[in-house]
């Protein structure tokens, strides 16, 4: 098998051999991938096939394909069999394979990109079809492999089936199942239908079906981390949400029968066994099994409460062409009064990383929340270029770093504004490695936007980083060298305003020290004014706990004293802060 990408090829770990080979009669037809022009695979399949499922971003989205090699066909490379999932949507990792309900079990974003759940989705589309190529139906016509079925009944191959070892990986067809009541006991799912698109064509071939949609296996919402037995019999589920904190619960999958038949829906026989652990409630040791154990390690039961969840919002880029997520920590207006509020945007912004998603670590963001305490508006978004969103979204800052991840900081910002919560002239931002580039990059080329920045451990100019992370999207120096000249602080420098204070560790290992000195040089040569924090024993980011401290108090004495003035003299701690009233967009600098 060969992948092949005009933009990158995103490595993952989504690559699994099944215990058998499977032939493409055994696939119902709606899911399946087989065209005229494909091979024909000889029946029964000889020895040394074997299939396999493998994860691609094809169609823009990681999904998951099922292929079969056999030698000597093919010019021995293995056949597309099925698409097995498909969607804007993406699979983001492999929990387990049950080939005896013909399951593999994936964490997925179907739902929502802001969430991640566990997933059930068919293997072979829930075909019955033998080895023996014979076919049976139930009394209403249906596949009784197909999980989608009331039935649930047995396959012609299920003795053969029964042969098989379960292995780790699933999947399933049918609607979504909200499952409500499972862990009571109950079975009364309501399902909701999804209008994803199907773009999981992998050749030039006509229009194929579209797979089975997933059933959704994980109940609450909100980021869900799944770890699986070998037996896809038992699974630990580590969750939390907006305002609930982490939970850890084991549930079980059961394996129950009707009228001495399997039944093939995984959602039917879900059943929690225990809670592990609950932060909510550390006191609960009838409900918890780590009971006063989990407590110890609570500074208090009921402290996680005073951490506010911030807003969740969404709106267009700049340009419409995508959505934008953000989470907003907004200022206790019984403290600071309506607003509108001094603004400060933390930033990572960087591929591989996705910052606003509906998760305890945003209530948990220390930082964020002291900010908040302190006055000051708080706002994270995930510019294009973040993940979990896709290919295209990521990609499409590809070869030229710095720009179009400025700009959907500065829409934020104006969304703020023009919704009354931030004052236009007292605009922050601060981020770490990637994050500290753009904050100090927002600085040099939307100066008009942003006052201040604080950068820790920037990335100064892309021809001294890390030349497998750098090529990968900006590519070759000699192939972009308006990409890199354009991608560096350095070009843009002449245009600071504000307020930068860079922080650095001295034996950062990751973006190394020369990276600030560098960039220093050219703040000189401008004449342009900075600060300096240096951790003469710190790596990439401070560990040690006094230095750790001594950073936060720095990084929000920097912001208080820079920020805590308006336009027109109002203090941070006023009941009102008055901007300059105006809630039309200024310029961006730097011809972005």
């Amino acid at each position: 098998h060969v992948e092949r990408s005009d933009v990158w090829i995103n490595l993952h770990h989504m690559f699994r051999t099944l215990p058998r080979a499977i032939h493409p009669i055994e696939c119902d037809r709606s899911g399946c991938d087989t065209v005229s022009s494909s091979p024909t695979l000889p029946h029964p399949l000889p020895e040394g096939s074997c299939s396999f499922l493998f994860a691609s971003e094809r169609t823009g989205f990681f999904h998951l394909y099922l292929y079969t090699y056999v030698p000597g066909i093919n010019n021995d490379r293995a056949v597309l069999v099925r698409t097995v999932s498909s969607g804007e949507w993406m699979v983001e990792s492999i929990a387990g394979i049950d080939m005896e309900k013909d399951l593999v079990y994936v964490m997925g974003t179907y739902e929502s990109v802001l969430e991640r759940h566990l997933y059930a989705l068919s293997i072979t589309g829930g075909g019955s079809t033998s080895r023996s190529s014979s076919s049976a139906t139930t009394a209403d016509g249906a596949s009784p492999m197909n999980i989608d079925s009331d039935h649930g009944g047995g396959s012609s191959s299920e003795a053969e089936m029964e042969k098989s070892p379960r292995t780790a990986l699933g999947g399933g067809g049918g609607p979504v199942r909200r499952l409500k009541n499972l862990i009571s006991g109950g079975h009364n799912n309501s399902s909701s239908s999804s209008n994803n698109n199907s773009n999981d064509s992998a050749s030039s071939a006509p229009p194929k079906p579209t797979p089975s949609s997933p059933i959704r296996l994980t109940m609450d919402r909100g980021m869900h981390s799944v770890v699986m037995d070998d037996d896809c019999s038992i699974f630990v589920d580590t969750s939390s949400d907006l305002g609930r904190p982490t939970s850890v619960k084991i549930f079980q999958i059961g394996n129950s029968s009707q009228n001495g038949r399997k039944r093939c829906k995984p959602e039917d026989d879900i059943k929690l066994k225990f809670t592990l652990y609950d932060a909510a409630h550390p006191n609960d040791e009838k409900n918890t099994v780590l009971g006063s154990f989990a407590n110890d390690m609570m500074a208090g039961p009921d402290q996680w409460k005073q951490l506010a969840a911030p807003e969740l919002l969404s709106f267009p880029t700049s340009d419409g062409s995508e959505t934008l997520h953000a989470a907003l920590y907004r200022p206790d207006a019984r403290i600071h009064g309506p607003g509108p509020y001094p603004l400060i945007c933390a930033v990572y912004g960087g591929p591989h990383v996705q910052r606003v998603n509906r998760s305890w670590s945003q209530c948990a963001d220390m930082r964020a929340q002291r900010l908040r305490s302190l006055g000051f508006c708080v706002i994270k978004c995930d510019n294009r270029g973040s993940a979990r969103r896709g290919l295209g979204f990521e990609s499409a800052i590809r070869r030229r770093l710095g720009r179009l991840e400025v700009l959907d900081q500065v829409t934020a910002v104006r969304q703020l504004v023009m919704r009354g919560i931030a004052d236009a002239s007292r605009v922050g931002i601060y981020g770490w490695s990637y994050g500290g580039y753009l904050a100090a990059m927002c600085l040099c080329r939307a100066p008009d936007v942003f006052h201040v920045a604080v950068a820790g451990a920037p990335v100064t100019s892309w021809d001294g980083y890390d030349t497998h992370y750098t090529e990968r999207y900006m590519g070759l120096p000699a192939e972009n060298t308006s990409g890199y000249r354009e991608s560096s602080l350095f070009s843009h420098v002449p245009n600071i305003r504000g307020k930068l204070m860079m922080v650095h560790g001295l034996i950062d290992e990751n973006v190394h020290f020369r990276h600030t000195t560098r960039l220093i040089n050219r703040l000189i040569a401008a004449g342009k004014d900075y600060d300096l924090l240096i951790f003469p024993d710190e790596r990439h980011s401070p560990r040690r706990l006094r230095d750790r401290i001594y950073m936060e108090q720095r990084i929000s004495e920097y912001f208080l004293n820079h920020l805590k003035t308006g336009s027109s003299g109002g203090q941070i701690q006023a009941q009102s802060v008055a901007g300059n009233g105006s809630t039309q967009p200024r310029p961006v600098a730097g011809h972005l």
